[in-house]
């Protein structure tokens, strides 16, 4: 178990995309999405993690888009939010220091 409760829920969300009959068939996808279950692992900050996730979820929905694979939309639609939070919040530090000078 995990530390941080959103991370152990992030993690099982990709355990179960990992582990979806379409996602064993794309290698490249897998390999992504297990280096994000380490990363989680580690440690390693929650919000960079799920952004992330994030577009490796949405360009696996661009790759398949005739037949996207259920599991990535899913994935994609359960961190957007965190990862527009994340931009957000890298945007407002970008430009608070650029005001600041």
């Amino acid at each position: 178990m995990l530390k941080n409760a959103k991370a152990e829920r992030l993690y099982q969300e990709i355990r179960v995309a990992y582990n979806d009959a379409e996602v064993k068939t794309d290698i490249e996808l897998r390999t992504e999405l297990l280096q994000c279950a380490q990363a989680l692992v580690r440690d390693e900050n929650y919000l960079a993690v799920a952004t992330k996730v994030h577009g490796v979820a949405s360009r696996a929905n661009r790759r398949h888009l005739a037949a996207p694979i259920a599991a990535m939309v899913t994935l994609s639609n359960q961190t957007a939010k965190t990862s527009e939070y994340y931009w957000g919040v890298a945007a407002t530090a970008i430009l608070g220091g650029l005001m600041i000078h």
